[in-house]
């Protein structure tokens, strides 16, 4: 079997969508011929923002390395007055307006810690990296970011191994759409772009999550490597076995429109709320039979926005919650919502939850780019679209569609996302792309 070294930050019993690429690869990639080596950081050591126990089970047969970090978090939260994780920025929600001391630390963050504030797991990891390479006789090491300072550890084991190296971004490096509140220098933005070319000229494959953003990373480098094509992309994909083992518990006659993940004032969704007001006001609707979850951190602006300008709709706040559980609130929605970042080169955003989102037949509306990676994706399936945040129209009529054949108790649903897109045929195209590198 081929060896792989996989080196993530991000790993059980870590919480949230970053965790879950790899995990799934790692589980499925045994069946693939290929053996993974895991490499991260010690959880005592790490800057977790949420914990998701329930993760464990999916990686119990993984061989796993852990080291210790040296982070900047249990200083900024002293700080702040918070705990360690409340301390930890997740797309800024609830910080539109910074204080003193979080525009500080930003300063600090963005001109100090590049490419991010998890570099000093760095140095931890590619010496226990290069342990593992030489015990294990390792045949490619793969790094994925964010925190993109995990590349940084690929190149050093470049220099210093006959490996091979798949760099793989899950998101944007320099374009990363909070770099900007960070208050960045010419100089720092000068050295993270150079970082950045670093790692993409001298890994040998380049992998990411959508069609526009290896386009985007294929402009910044050297576009093949002596085996072919150098980027290719594979879809996040949804976890079969876990959609297998849940059934839909509709709640009777209340209509509910649920939003899963952060939501952060990055991700404006003022069209979504003129069009549930056009709802209220033009519809007779009865206010009690419809109703708004939202599961996980969301900015106080956008719920305060919610309650003043819509007051007649129901919400049900609910806090982060173990995958499972969140899984099965999206499979009890009638209608499942989703606003990705309002930033610049947008259509290369494929949100980690449309897959999961697709995979439970209900209907979907997704506010952001609609010429991006998202609306090509969703367009396939019923009842599932992409909207300029603007077209308040649009989202009104995809709504109201959507309530009515609800109200009217027609089937608003389709079969299940076709399996291509599971965790463990994207854990095949994985294999396949590995399969592709001539072993140094």
């Amino acid at each position: 079997m081929k060896k792989v070294l996989i080196i993530t930050y991000y790993w059980p019993p870590s919480g949230g969508s970053g965790v879950q690429r790899w995990m799934y690869f790692a589980k499925y990639l045994p069946d693939f011929g290929i053996d993974p080596f895991v490499l991260t950081v010690n959880p005592l050591f790490a800057s977790y923002k949420f914990i998701d126990e329930s993760f464990q089970k999916n990686v119990e047969s993984v061989k796993v390395f852990k080291t210790v970090s040296s982070e900047p978090f249990n200083i900024y939260s002293k700080l702040i007055g918070k705990s360690k994780e409340e301390a930890i920025p997740q797309g800024f929600t609830g910080e539109s307006n910074p204080g003193i001391v979080q525009k500080i630390s930003r300063f600090i963050r963005g001109n100090f810690f590049i490419p991010d504030a998890r570099k000093g797991w760095v140095k931890f990891a590619v010496k226990e990296a290069k342990k593992i390479i030489s015990r294990e006789n390792i045949d490619i090491i793969i790094t994925t970011g964010p925190p993109h300072s995990s590349h940084l550890i690929g190149l050093e084991l470049k220099k210093k191994f006959n490996v091979s190296w798949i760099a793989d971004f899950r998101d944007p490096w320099t374009e990363l759409f909070y770099n900007k509140l960070f208050y960045r220098t010419p100089i720092a933005k000068s050295i993270d772009q150079k970082l950045e070319q670093k790692v993409l000229n001298n890994a040998d494959l380049i992998l990411t999550i959508g069609p526009s953003m290896a386009e985007m990373l294929r402009k910044k480098t050297n576009r093949r490597n002596k085996e072919g094509e150098k980027v290719h992309y594979i879809y996040n994909g949804f976890e079969q076995e876990l959609f297998n083992n849940l059934i839909k518990n509709k709640a009777k006659n209340i209509f509910v429109i649920c939003h899963l993940g952060i939501l952060s004032d990055n991700q404006p969704i003022d069209g979504f709320i003129k069009a549930m007001k056009q709802m209220f006001t033009s519809n007779d609707i009865i206010t009690e039979n419809v109703k708004l979850q939202l599961i996980g951190k969301i900015a106080p602006g956008i719920l305060s926005k919610l309650r003043s300008e819509i007051p007649e709709l129901k919400l049900e706040i609910m806090d982060y919650m173990p995958h499972e559980k969140a899984i099965q609130q999206i499979l009890n929605a009638d209608l499942l919502f989703n606003s990705l970042a309002d930033v610049p080169n947008g259509k290369y955003l494929v949100s980690g939850k449309l897959m999961e989102y697709i995979a439970t037949g209900n209907p979907i509306i997704c506010l952001g780019d609609e010429d991006g990676d998202a609306a090509a994706l969703l367009s396939q399936f019923k009842n599932a679209n992409v909207y300029d945040r603007l077209n308040v129209e649009a989202i009104y009529q995809h709504i109201l569609k959507v309530y009515s054949l609800w109200k009217s108790g027609k089937e608003n649903e389709e079969v299940i996302l076709n399996e291509k897109y599971s965790r463990y045929n994207t854990t095949k195209q994985l294999a396949e792309i590995i399969n592709t590198l001539n072993l140094n």
